[in-house]
């Protein structure tokens, strides 16, 4: 029996550890603490914070290390809400829905090899948050 192309592509999706979320087109990165307009939706995601908690190099981790990232949503007529993606916490998920859009959380860079090259604690705008959107299902 021959699978549609389509169910070769899901399975080939779900087989695969990243990103950490499943694809949903496009993706955009985020600056720490600057504003970027999601194409096409008048829609502004800003960065606000981000919780690093992933695996420090040279240690053997059990697990990947949790990632949360706080992002202010601004919609077209000024509206302000906050959503948390974060990839294992309680008080977020890896998806979150807001203005009309599903925004998923992809990656963050740089890793934490790169981060301990840097003689000083991160900051915010150290940071850059992949993500990828799409219209939420009605």
């Amino acid at each position: 029996m021959r699978l549609p192309l389509a169910a070769l592509a899901l399975i080939g999706l779900a087989s695969t550890a990243w990103p950490l979320t499943p694809q949903l087109f496009p993706e955009i990165t985020l600056r720490g603490g600057e504003g970027q307009v999601i194409p096409d939706t008048g829609v502004t995601l800003l960065l606000t914070r981000i919780d690093d908690q992933r695996c420090p190099v040279d240690v053997d981790c059990y697990w990947e290390g949790m990632i949360r990232a706080e992002i202010t949503v601004m919609t077209p007529k000024a509206e302000l809400q906050q959503i948390v993606l974060c990839n294992q916490c309680e008080d977020g998920e890896r998806l979150a829905t807001v203005a009309g859009l599903t925004i998923g959380l992809v990656g963050l860079s740089p890793s934490t090899a790169e981060l301990a090259k840097v003689a000083r604690p991160p900051l915010l705008t150290d940071y850059e948050l992949t993500v990828n959107y799409a219209p939420a299902a009605p």
